[in-house]
């Protein structure tokens, strides 16, 4: 609320706007990033069944998921400059649709992509971004997704999807579950 640049302090307006964007962004890409781990989990019973047997992987768990199927799948840049790239010209001050998602499974970064593996480990995803667009909420998103899943995976009963298939968001700038109906297993308890 103090900041200035170039002797201009944010007005009530953009401190209102900023209060907005990081308590939506933080709210919606937290949620879908556990959405999306649960998914991916149910998806593939190995990988869920290997951090099931190690708590220690859920950090892995988290950055896999941020890799694989990222809550944030596209933000757009405005060039500050004309720059070559692939034999074409991105010109200045033209907006540029950063495909996030597909970064991410960049098979010249990641050795098969389209697999997901808790063990793969990834510290060089763009889930959150790169460079001075990096993501303000990252730690507290990486937290709150650790948080969440070693509840779900740890002091919930084991759990199964209640339909097979799950609707997305409608929209291409964030991906995630609309629901994810989910039935627990009932805890059985021996009877002396």
């Amino acid at each position: 609320m103090q900041a200035e640049e170039e002797q201009h302090v944010l007005t009530s307006v953009e401190i209102l706007g900023l209060t907005v964007l990081l308590l939506a962004a933080g709210n919606e890409t937290s949620t879908n990033l556990i959405g999306n781990a649960v998914l991916s989990l149910l998806d593939h019973p190995d990988e869920l069944a290997k951090v099931r047997a190690d708590r220690v992987l859920v950090p892995a768990l988290v950055e896999e998921v941020l890799r694989y199927d990222s809550p944030v799948q596209v933000v757009f840049r405005q060039a500050t400059q004309e720059v070559e790239l692939e034999g074409g010209t991105i010109p200045a001050e033209a907006t540029v649709l950063v495909l996030l998602g597909a970064a991410n499974r960049d098979e010249r970064q990641f050795p098969q992509p389209d697999r997901f593996e808790i063990a793969r480990n990834p510290q060089d995803h763009v889930g959150f971004a790169y460079g001075i667009h990096y993501c303000l909420g990252a730690p507290l998103a990486r937290l709150e997704g650790r948080t969440a899943l070693e509840a779900l995976l740890f002091d919930c009963p084991p759990f199964t999807r209640v339909r097979e298939q799950v609707p997305r968001i409608a929209t291409y700038l964030v991906r995630g579950p609309q629901t994810l109906p989910l039935r627990f297993e009932r805890a059985t308890q021996a009877v002396a």
